[in-house]
C-alpha cells in the first residue's frame, strides 16, 4: 500500500483543479497573488456589445474574443465570458453599436415613427448641489429590433467560437447595468411620457427572451444567471421551466463580500426555498464587490463566510480596490482562504487493496468530498492497472459521472469492487485511482487531482503494487 497518501489540510492546500477556487478575473495577474492560492483554471472576460459589432448590422469584430479563448486554452485554462449592452450610470456613453442610436446613424427600425432603440435617462440632481451629471444611455429593452440584434450577436459569437465544449461558463448577460440584470430605479426612471414613446421597463417576457437566446445559442454550455431578486420570474424560468440547456443553469453573484447582500433572498423564505439547494446541482460563481482594506460593510472576512454559507464554487481573483500589500495580514489570510475553500475537494478514506485470486483485485475505499460544493462537470472515477512505463493496460469504472457529481460535502461514496484483470506479461504493475473527463475535451486537456499528499504527477492516487 502507498503509505504516502494523506488528505491535505485545507489551510495549506494549493491543489489546482478545474471549476473551483479562484478564476482569473479579467486582469493578469490577479489581485490575489498566485502564492496565496492555486493557479486559476479558468479565465474570465467581459465584452461590450459595441466592441463585438460595428456600425453596420452584422459587421462583427470577434477576433479579440476568440483570441482570448485561444489564449486561455494555451494556458491550460477554460474560458468564460459575458456580453454587456451598458455599463455605469451618468456617463452619456453608448455601449451598443451606433446603428441603434443617433441622428443619421440609427437604422430605420430605431427612428421615428418607430420607438427609439436607445434613450437618454437623465440623472437625478446631485446632493449637495453640484454640476449636473450626464445622462445614461439605456437600451430600449423591449424593442423588437434590439432583441433581434441581440440574438444575431449571440449567434455570431457561437459560430466564431466553434467548439464550445471546454467553456467554463457563460454569464447570461446583455440586460441591465454591466449586463448583471440590475437597473437602478433612481438613475433610470420610466415616466408616462416615455411610455407614450414606446419606452418601458423590461417586461418579464423580454427578460425570459434574453435568457433563452443565450440558451439557444449555447445549449450544452454551463450558464450562470445573475441573482437580483427583482428577476425572480426569469430565474424561475431558467432554473425550472426551460428545457434547452443540457446542464442545470447556475447562479452568478456579482457582489461577494458585501454584508447583507443575500438578505434580498433570505428575508423572503418562500422564495429562498426555491433556490437555496441549487448549489447541489449547479454552481455558484462569484466576483467581489470592490473593496479595500479596513472596510466594515464589504470585506474579506464577509466574503469568506459567504463562500462557506452559500457553497460558492469559484470566485474571481480581481476587482479589489487596493493592491494586495495594503491589506492586513488577517485580510490577506481571509482572501487566500476564499480560493482554497471554494468548491469541491476530493480525498480518499481508508484504502484496502487485496488479491483474492491471482486474476482478481479487490478494492475497498471511501471517496470524501471535503470541500463546500460538489463537482459539476462530467468526470468518471476509474481504477487503472498500469505497467512499469505508466501505461494503462486495464481500467474499470468505479463511479460514473452522475455518481461523482452526487458526492456532496459530508456524504462520501463507498466503493467495494472486485476487478477481474486481464493477463498481461509477467512484471510489476500498479493500481491507481484516476479521474477521467468524459468525454475528453479536444481543445483542452484537463487534470482533476486528488487533494492529497503523495499523489502522482498526473493527479492520480497510486494505491498498491502488484506482481504478476
Amino acid at each position: 500500500m502507498n503509505s504516502l497518501l494523506a488528505p491535505l489540510a485545507i489551510a495549506s492546500d494549493l491543489t489546482p483543479n478545474p471549476g473551483r477556487g479562484y478564476y482569473q478575473w479579467r486582469s493578469d495577474p490577479g489581485d490575489v497573488p498566485l502564492a496565496q492560492s492555486a493557479p486559476p483554471q479558468a479565465a474570465y472576460q467581459r465584452y461590450l456589445w459595441k466592441d463585438l459589432e460595428g456600425n453596420t448590422p452584422g459587421q462583427y469584430t470577434l477576433g479579440n474574443l476568440v483570441a482570448a479563448r485561444d489564449a486561455a486554452r494555451a494556458a491550460g485554462r477554460q474560458f468564460a465570458f459575458r456580453i454587456q449592452a451598458m455599463r455605469g450610470y451618468g456617463t452619456n456613453t453608448l455601449d451598443v453599436p451606433t446603428y441603434l442610436h443617433g441622428a443619421g446613424t440609427a437604422q430605420p427600425q430605431c427612428s421615428a415613427p418607430n420607438p427609439a432603440c436607445v434613450w437618454a435617462a437623465p440623472m437625478p440632481a446631485p446632493t449637495p448641489p453640484a454640476p449636473a451629471l450626464p445622462p445614461t444611455l439605456v437600451p430600449n429593452w423591449n424593442h423588437p429590433y434590439v432583441l433581434e440584434r441581440m440574438q444575431a450577436l449571440l449567434q455570431a459569437v457561437a459560430a466564431a467560437l466553434g467548439d464550445t465544449s471546454d467553456l467554463a461558463w457563460i454569464d447570461v448577460g446583455l440586460y441591465g447595468q454591466y449586463g448583471e440584470w440590475a437597473m437602478s430605479t433612481s438613475n433610470v426612471v420610466y415616466t408616462p411620457a416615455l411610455e407614450t414613446q414606446g419606452i418601458t421597463p423590461a417586461s418579464n417576457a423580454t427578460k425570459r427572451s434574453i435568457a433563452q437566446m443565450h440558451f439557444d445559442r449555447f445549449p450544452d454550455a454551463q450558464h450562470a444567471m445573475f441573482i437580483p431578486h427583482a428577476n425572480l420570474d426569469t430565474l424561475q424560468y431558467a432554473f425550472f421551466q426551460q428545457t434547452t440547456t443540457t446542464l442545470p443553469v447556475g447562479l452568478r453573484w456579482d457582489c461577494l463580500a458585501q454584508d447583507g447582500f443575500m438578505k434580498q433572498w433570505t428575508d423572503r423564505p418562500s422564495d429562498w426555498a426555491q433556490i437555496s439547494d441549487r448549489w447541489k446541482t449547479a454552481p455558484w460563481i462569484a466576483e467581489f464587490c470592490p473593496f479595500g482594506p479596513g472596510e466594515s460593510k464589504t470585506n474579506a472576512a464577509t466574503a469568506l463566510q459567504q463562500v462557506r454559507d452559500f457553497h460558492v464554487s469559484t470566485v474571481g481573483n480581481g476587482n479589489l480596490n487596493a493592491p494586495w500589500s495594503s491589506f492586513t495580514g488577517t485580510e490577506q489570510a481571509h482572501l487566500a482562504a476564499v480560493g482554497r475553500e471554494a468548491g469541491y475537494r476530493f480525498a480518499l478514506g481508508p484504502i484496502t487493496v487485496t488479491a483474492p485470486t491471482p486474476g482478481t483485485v479487490q478494492v475497498q475505499v471511501r471517496v470524501d468530498n471535503t470541500g463546500n460544493a460538489p463537482l459539476y462537470t462530467p468526470w468518471q472515477l476509474q481504477a487503472q492497472l498500469r505497467d512499469g512505463t505508466g501505461q494503462v493496460v486495464a481500467s474499470r469504472e468505479l463511479l460514473s459521472t452522475a455518481q461523482a457529481r452526487a458526492i456532496l460535502p459530508g456524504a462520501p461514496a463507498q466503493i467495494n469492487t472486485a476487478w477481474t484483470l486481464p493477463s498481461p506479461p509477467a512484471g510489476s504493475y500498479t493500481v491507481h485511482l484516476a479521474w477521467v473527463r468524459q468525454p475528453t475535451l479536444a481543445g483542452l486537456p484537463q487534470t482533476l487531482r486528488w487533494n492529497m499528499a503523495g499523489i502522482e504527477a498526473d493527479g492520480s492516487a497510486r494505491l498498491a503494487t502488484l506482481k504478476r
